[in-house]
């Protein structure tokens, strides 16, 4: 009996004894890998990106946000650019001169993104450690693939979906027949006669709700405006005192918002271009 009681506590002395180890151990040192840019990701306030085949992309961060200022002007999607720049972040296991590029496709490249003065060029993956070959400054780095992959070849998928920008606040609305207003103190009202009915059915819920869905609705796509015909107009009174005209179009069984200023095409589906165009469609359950 007393065998396995003495067995019990060496046996309890053990367990105890392997869980303070676990929790008083040194924290294994990890190796950081070596750092690829030098500066951090708030630093960069210009980014270009060049594929094998299209046009050259180019943004730049201004005070209110990144732009894209070529191959076209336009507001570009935070998100999107936040992929990119993750870049500044980048990490690798090994290190390499710069000698012989086209063994590792880097002459010519097959994307090379370049972030304020320092371009970074991509290559071919590595077989062996599945990581890309990526050649910066004097040396030639083995990085996760994930940087690499999906960088935009189309300036279309960094312009930012959002018809109005985040500061762009609508007060007013003037549609070809009608008008829909907000006074100083917050009342929404509307003169003509909109699309089959009458604004007396609406409550001021339902005009914030709709006013709201202007700033939070998101096209299906952008690009840049060719031609056209048969639109009609859409000024938008802004917070600022600022005004936005848009020219507004059903086509191919959906709708799209020219905005004269930045000469860009939003597409959206058919049934949130009516919601977009009359509240009574908006406030419908």
């Amino acid at each position: 009996m007393k065998a396995k009681v003495i067995l019990n506590l060496l046996l309890v002395l053990a367990v105890t004894a392997i869980a303070l180890y676990a929790i008083l151990r040194p924290a294994e040192k990890k190796d950081p890998g070596i750092g690829v840019f030098q500066f951090k990701r708030a630093e960069v306030t210009r980014l270009g990106i060049e594929h094998r085949q299209g046009a050259p992309i180019r943004l730049e961060k201004r005070g209110d946000g990144w732009h894209v200022t070529a191959p076209f002007a336009a507001r570009a999607d935070v998100g999107q650019v936040d992929r990119v720049l993750d870049l500044t972040s980048a990490t690798a296991k090994q290190k390499l001169p710069r000698e012989d590029l086209a063994r590792f496709g880097l002459e010519p490249p097959q994307v090379t993104v370049t972030l304020d003065d320092q371009a970074i060029a991509f290559g071919k993956i590595n077989e062996i450690t599945n990581e890309q070959y990526a050649a910066t400054a004097d040396a030639i780095y083995l990085l996760a693939p994930f940087h690499g992959y999906g960088i935009p070849a189309d300036a279309g998928k960094l312009v930012s979906r959002k018809l109005l920008a985040d500061d762009e606040i609508p007060v007013g609305f003037e549609f070809d027949g009608y008008r829909i207003l907000r006074d100083d103190k917050g009342h929404w009202s509307a003169t003509g006669v909109l699309p089959n009915k009458s604004a007396s059915g609406l409550s001021q819920d339902e005009f914030n709700r709709w006013a709201e869905e202007w700033r939070v609705t998101y096209a299906l796509a952008v690009e840049p405006y060719k031609s056209g015909a048969g639109r009609q107009s859409v000024t938008v009174r802004l917070k600022n005192g600022k005004s936005v005209t848009m020219q507004a179009a059903e086509a191919n069984a959906g709708f799209t918002l020219l905005r004269n200023d930045e000469n860009l095409l939003y597409r959206f589906g058919a049934q949130t271009g009516r919601r977009l165009m009359n509240p009574h469609v908006a406030a419908e359950k």
